[in-house]
């Protein structure tokens, strides 16, 4: 799919909470929540932001999971949205939940120990971006990225979902492990975590230019496969 195209398309679904949540469950074989949780084991200390929090289940996961939490959602429909969900789901306040851009963050100056976006758009690319994250993050701390998945063509569903995501995001380059290799268990699922220090994934987040350590990890199950790109600002 055209770069336009598909820009367009995520336009739509922010725009409309129904569709977004079809877009994010069917097309990903009801494991776009499994993908969203991975961040959790990956964040350290207390304060956490997350950037573009979409419907807000990432958000009150964080939240029930005794972390202080704060969001900036530059899409006022998913800001409404995600403040449904808090409610719904009993936890934080609507307050914090902001509308805003993730490149001018109404944040002071080393005010989060993580900073995580899971499936961002465009953004998470822009210099302005990264500059914004280094600037709040404490050191040590870590931004966290799950910034794309693919599901493997396995069962008989599957393989029509992954020709799907074949034809919106484009074929993926795969990279192979060389160490960090780990076995791990999350919700009932058994993946390995593959560290890439020569990853192709995650290259134009400008990570480096902002004092930010890059870490690139594969998560592969059975079923599918997660890739996160971590920055953690030097000391």
């Amino acid at each position: 799919m055209l770069p336009t195209l598909r820009k367009a398309l995520f336009e739509t679904l922010y725009r409309n909470r129904y569709l977004y949540r079809f877009a994010s469950t069917v097309p990903f074989a009801g494991q776009w929540r499994t993908w969203q949780r991975l961040v959790l084991s990956r964040i350290q200390g207390q304060h956490v932001l997350e950037l573009g929090c979409g419907l807000g289940d990432l958000l009150a996961d964080m939240l029930g999971a005794g972390y202080t939490c704060q969001a900036v959602e530059h899409s006022p429909e998913m800001v409404s949205a995600a403040r449904d969900t808090l409610r719904k789901r009993h936890v934080g306040t609507s307050g914090l939940i902001v509308q805003g851009l993730a490149q001018a963050l109404p944040f002071g100056d080393a005010s989060f120990d993580a900073v995580v976006s899971t499936f961002p758009s465009e953004y998470i690319f822009d210099p302005d971006t990264i500059a914004e994250v280094a600037r709040v993050l404490r050191p040590g701390g870590r931004l966290i990225v799950v910034l794309g998945s693919q599901l493997l063509p396995v069962g008989a569903l599957q393989p029509v979902l992954v020709l799907l995501q074949l034809l919106v995001y484009g074929p993926r380059k795969r990279s192979a492990p060389t160490r960090g290799r780990q076995q791990q268990n999350i919700i009932g699922e058994e993946f390995v975590t593959d560290v890439l220090p020569d990853a192709e994934f995650g290259r134009l987040i400008p990570l480096e230019r902002f004092n930010l350590r890059r870490r690139s990890e594969r998560i592969r199950s059975s079923r599918w496969e997660v890739y996160i790109t971590i920055g953690e600002k030097l000391q």
